[in-house]
């Protein structure tokens, strides 16, 4: 589910036979439940947008979904490697490292 930027993932529990939600692309806290879907969307953004007023309200700044950059260094000798097999692949070297972590991330 995505909501204003926010993401998140839902589960259900047997136990409690409800469907239970977490903000997953932040790192404040923020979970959420309910019965089926439309009373977990509702929660879902009820929770984010109560979050954003208190955010406002306390005048700190919410925590921000992630924006997709993040710096890395590496080694100079890969940093090359890896600019190589991107000019190799007619990527840039963004696309190509990009590309490659996706694949990553999505190989179980």
């Amino acid at each position: 589910m995505k909501y204003k930027g926010y993401e998140a993932v839902i589960r259900y529990s047997d136990e409690d036979e409800t469907f239970i939600g977490e903000v997953v692309n932040t790192r404040d806290i923020l979970v959420f439940d309910g019965n089926d879907i439309a009373e977990i969307t509702d929660s879902f953004h009820a929770v984010v947008d109560e979050y954003l007023q208190g955010c406002e309200d306390e005048g700190k700044a919410p925590e921000k979904p992630f924006s997709g950059q993040f710096v890395m260094r590496v080694k100079p000798e890969l940093h090359r490697e890896l600019f190589i097999k991107a000019k190799e692949s007619g990527k840039s070297l963004n696309a190509f490292v990009s590309e490659q972590l996706d694949r990553i991330a999505h190989t179980s």
